[in-house]
């Protein structure tokens, strides 16, 4: 039997994501547009958010694919 507790999924407005991204506000939809961010859910007519754990997952990969700073070492 497992005894494993489900987080409550928190959702992020805009301006969370940009502050916790450190994107632009547009960057972070022309990204999503592109397929290329996590796409916001629209939680009512004038609320939109992004699942915070699709943001973490989002900066894990791109924290994966960093190449060191300078090239190669000779």
């Amino acid at each position: 039997m497992s005894t494993e507790i489900a987080s409550p999924r928190r959702t992020l407005r805009i301006r969370h994501v940009a502050k916790k991204t450190g994107l632009a506000k547009s960057s972070i939809w022309r990204l999503a547009q592109r397929g290329q961010f996590p796409l916001p859910v629209k939680l009512s007519p004038g609320c939109t958010a992004w699942f915070e754990h699709e943001i973490d997952e989002w900066l894990d990969r791109k924290g994966s694919q960093r190449e060191p700073v300078g090239g190669p070492k000779q």
